[in-house]
C-alpha cells in the first residue's frame, strides 16, 4: 500500500496540517489548526475519506478548524485526555490571546501511551510525549512521526506554558531519541527532518 501526505500551514501561527491517505483514499487529519477552508478544499479536492481526526495536543493553533471539519465530514476526534479542557472549551484557555474565537468541540476518543489505532493495512501508533503539554502525544505511521510541538527541525516545544512541564519533555524526548534513524519527522511548525539528523544536530537530543 502507498500512502500520500498534504503538508498544509494554517492559521496565524503557521502551523502544520497534515493529511495522509492510502491507495483507497482513506485518510486521517492531524492538528488542523485553522484555515479551515483550505483543509477542506484540500479533501474534496483528492476524493479523501476522513477516518480521524488526530490532535497532538490542545493549543488553539492545532485545533482551530477541528469543529468544521467535524461537521463537515463527521470524523471522530482523538485527543488525549488531560488537554480536552482546551479543546471542549476554548474560550477559558488563551483562546482570546490573537484575538481568536474557536469553536468548540468534543473529544470522541481519549488516546493513551501505547494506543494503536487502526488505519488502511497497518496501525497508527500513540507515544505520549508530555512536555510542551500535559497531554501531548505523537502519532507514528509506518516510518512517519507526527510529532506536533514536542519535537522540531533542530528545537523543541516552549515548556515555560502554565500546562507545561519541562522535566516531562526530558523524559519525552529520551523516548523519541531511541525511535528508529530513519523515521521522518513531520512536526507542528517549520521543516521537516529525520531521526538520523536530529540525534546528530538538534542539541536538545544530543545532551540526553
Amino acid at each position: 500500500m502507498e500512502y500520500k501526505i498534504i503538508k498544509l500551514v494554517v492559521g496565524e501561527l503557521q502551523e502544520n496540517c497534515f493529511i495522509l491517505f492510502d491507495e483507497n483514499k482513506n485518510a486521517f487529519v492531524v492538528d488542523p489548526g485553522g484555515s479551515s477552508e483550505n483543509i477542506i478544499e484540500a479533501i474534496e479536492k483528492n476524493g479523501l475519506n476522513i477516518k480521524y481526526i488526530l490532535l497532538t495536543h490542545g493549543h488553539f493553533d492545532h485545533v482551530g478548524a477541528v469543529a468544521q471539519l467535524v461537521k463537515k465530514f463527521n470524523a471522530p476526534v482523538y485527543l488525549n485526555k488531560n488537554d480536552k479542557n482546551f479543546l471542549e472549551n476554548p474560550k477559558e484557555v488563551r483562546e482570546s490571546a490573537f484575538g481568536l474565537q474557536i469553536e468548540a468541540s468534543n473529544v470522541d476518543v481519549f488516546v493513551e501511551d501505547g494506543d494503536e489505532i487502526p488505519f488502511s493495512n497497518d496501525k497508527i501508533k500513540v507515544i505520549a510525549t508530555p512536555g510542551h503539554t500535559i497531554g501531548s502525544v505523537c502519532y507514528l505511521f509506518k516510518n512517519y512521526l507526527f510529532a506536533g510541538d514536542t519535537l522540531f527541525n533542530g528545537s523543541i516545544g516552549r515548556t515555560d506554558f502554565p500546562e507545561s512541564d519541562p522535566s516531562l519533555m526530558i523524559e519525552s524526548l529520551k523516548r523519541l531519541k531511541e525511535l528508529d534513524d530513519e523515521i521522518y519527522i513531520l512536526s507542528g511548525h517549520g521543516a521537516e527532518s529525520q531521526m538520523i539528523y536530529e540525534k546528530m544536530s538538534n542539541p536538545y537530543l544530543k545532551r540526553l
